[in-house]
């Protein structure tokens, strides 16, 4: 298991009756790079009702069958890089009472950072909730000073979604 230094949870609430397939995330302040940091996510998981029945906000969290009719498209370095990745991917628990399976071992991010405002939640067929939900996950970052990934990246030689990077 890897190491947690710092863990943020957040949430997509999907309000009831909603229509479309597409949800978006709002912004998060904390999982934001900015002139003053560079955020970097290393892990993501989430959670269904089975492991955690309700939100920090007491709204119930997203059941197996939502989970199994939704992906999680990430944008990072100007495209939408984590394409609809299925969200029962990124569910990390055992629960041998029920019929769904899920890893063991989460996949791991390779220094990610998300631009939250433009990532979303797509569903195979829209919702028919008749109350709200709310998709819940767990946020695995590293905070590091500002520009260490772009020295990072240009130090492996990929420059080619860096901001300001002239290219020859």
């Amino acid at each position: 298991m890897k190491a947690i230094s710092r863990y943020e949870a957040i949430e997509l609430i999907i309000p009831a009756l909603a229509p479309g397939q597409r949800f978006n995330f709002l912004d998060k302040p904390q999982l934001r790079s900015d002139v003053t940091k560079d955020i970097v996510v290393q892990g993501i998981k989430t959670f269904s009702i089975v492991e955690k029945p309700v939100d920090f906000n007491g709204i119930p969290v997203a059941s197996v069958a939502q989970l199994q009719n939704a992906e999680l498209t990430l944008y990072v370095d100007g495209e939408e890089s984590i394409f609809r990745i299925p969200m029962t991917e990124l569910v990390n628990s055992q629960n041998f009472a029920n019929t769904f399976f899920s890893q063991q071992f989460p996949d791991e991010f390779d220094n990610l950072m998300i631009d939250w405002t433009k990532s979303y939640i797509t569903a195979d067929v829209p919702f028919a909730n008749a109350t709200q939900f709310t998709f819940l996950f767990g946020i695995s970052y590293r905070r590091y000073a500002p520009g260490t990934m772009a020295r990072i990246k240009a130090a492996k030689g990929d420059t080619s979604n860096l901001p300001g990077t002239i290219q020859a």
